[in-house]
């Protein structure tokens, strides 16, 4: 049985580094079930603390009504995001602000978990510098997240320096190498 994978790309950029990464992964996972998330092509709209989420149990807006069927049923997960003001791209932290509607679903059900599946995910970031103070806090952004959505952290991968030095063949092995190593050990 094939596993699910869930690309969510972060980036404007089509031909850019992190997507350029993305379809590398797609290519990579051509055996499996893969779906592709743009947010930049998707644009989710902001979570404006309406609460219709905590009181009703679904969003105010349905534009991510397949993103989150997706997301939930997903085995695997690849978060990639170019830095942007040192964090995440506006509708990667959009996406992520959506969460909401799991957040006030584990609270009001007593810390139950909304999603029952578990399953990994592994952020990917690409920097025009060096990155690693906006790696360490997208890192601890995404950390905070898992818990309630029921996601292993499995991982993540700064690919340093992208606007000056082409290493793309560098970090897509370096990612091989890890998911390799992974299988390997599974």
């Amino acid at each position: 049985m094939s596993k699910k994978i869930l690309i969510i790309k972060g980036s404007a950029r089509q031909n850019g580094y992190t997507n350029r990464l993305c379809a590398a992964l797609e290519d990579l996972f051509a055996a499996e079930d893969v779906t592709a998330f743009d947010a930049y092509r998707e644009n989710p709209a902001p979570c404006i603390g309406c609460n219709r989420c905590e009181n009703e149990g679904k969003c105010i807006y349905g534009d991510l009504t397949e993103f989150f069927s997706d997301f939930e049923n997903a085995d695997e997960i690849f978060l990639a995001s170019p830095v942007f003001n040192g964090t995440f791209t506006s509708p990667v932290k959009n996406l992520l602000d959506r969460f909401q509607v799991y957040y006030n679903a584990f609270y009001k059900n007593n810390k139950t978990q909304p999603i029952n599946k578990r399953r990994n995910i592994r952020l990917i970031v690409a920097a025009g510098r060096d990155g690693d103070e906006a790696f360490r806090y997208m890192q601890s952004q995404l950390r905070r997240a898992c818990t309630i959505l029921n996601l292993r952290f499995a991982g993540s991968f700064l690919c340093p320096f992208t606007d000056t030095e082409d290493n793309f063949e560098k970090s897509l092995s370096e990612i091989n190498g890890s998911l390799q190593n992974e299988e390997e050990h599974n």
